[in-house]
């Protein structure tokens, strides 16, 4: 309870802490991922987390797989980088439906 409440109040202040312990950097590609650590609070990429022991850590944007880890406290900063979570690409103009039976709009 006491970590979420620390967690929530540094949401509030526009960043992320924790307990006492070593600093961990989290940046994502694309930015502005939501990092939560074991499941409570959250910040917004890149943002700076206060850890006190080992940590599970789930890294989430809208349209991109979220990406779940494991992470200690110090150590180098953590750069996560997020795929699609339903890929784009090219397609054959030929593939899209043909739409029949509408009115032209006069000009």
């Amino acid at each position: 309870m006491r970590l979420f409440l620390i967690l929530a109040t540094a949401v509030f202040l526009n960043g992320c802490l924790a307990t006492s312990g070593s600093m961990r950097s989290f940046t994502s590609t694309p930015s502005g991922a939501t990092v939560t650590i074991d499941g409570y609070g959250a910040c917004e990429t890149p943002c700076t987390v206060k850890l006190d022991g080992y940590r599970k850590v789930t890294v989430a944007k809208a349209g991109y797989k979220a990406q779940r880890f494991g992470v200690k406290p110090g150590g180098a900063p953590v750069n996560v980088i997020l795929e699609l979570a339903a890929p784009t690409g090219v397609f054959a103009s030929e593939a899209l439906p043909v739409i029949s039976g509408l009115c032209a709009l006069a000009t």
